[in-house]
């Protein structure tokens, strides 16, 4: 059986390459809000400001109600990610993660209240961190490593 599920491992990982599986990490998955559940929480993702998503290296899809949920899903679940994809929270727009700016603040609602959000640019991003005590404006790459070391957390109702 192990065998088996081995080589179906394999044949699927073939097939996503022969079929432009290379292309598919490229985009951010589809998330179908309203419908689609947090791979964290298991909630509906219904605010598409706030969503945020990644592929494994596998080609599978994982999507988050909230960009704390992934991180904190991340965390706790590491697997090597092929492509990661935030929401700018001011205009839904998709942004791979490592281009966008990263606000972490206790003033800020999030769907699961872990106050992080992703912006487009370092000037917006201070303006939403702006007279915000302990708020918090980082790139993606930062952000992993300060949690990684444990100088950050990500935490529910915050």
């Amino acid at each position: 059986m192990k065998g088996f599920m081995f080589f179906l491992s394999v044949v699927l990982v073939a097939l996503l390459t022969a079929c432009g599986g290379a292309d598919l990490v490229d985009t951010p998955p589809e998330i179908l809000y309203g419908q689609d559940v947090c791979s964290n929480c298991n909630m509906i993702i219904s605010e598409e400001n706030y969503a945020s998503a990644y592929w494994t290296a596998d080609g599978e899809a994982r999507r988050f109600d909230d960009m704390g949920e992934m991180l904190q899903f991340m965390q706790s679940n590491p697997e090597e990610r092929a492509s990661t994809w935030v929401h700018d929270v001011n205009t839904a727009e998709w942004l791979r993660a490592e281009e966008a700016w990263i606000v972490m603040n206790a003033g800020l609602m999030t769907p699961m209240g872990t106050g992080v959000v992703a912006v487009a640019n370092e000037e917006d991003a201070r303006a939403l961190a702006f007279e915000q005590e302990d708020a918090v404006v980082l790139t993606f790459g930062d952000l992993l490593d300060r949690l990684d070391s444990g100088e950050l957390m990500i935490g529910m109702g915050n």
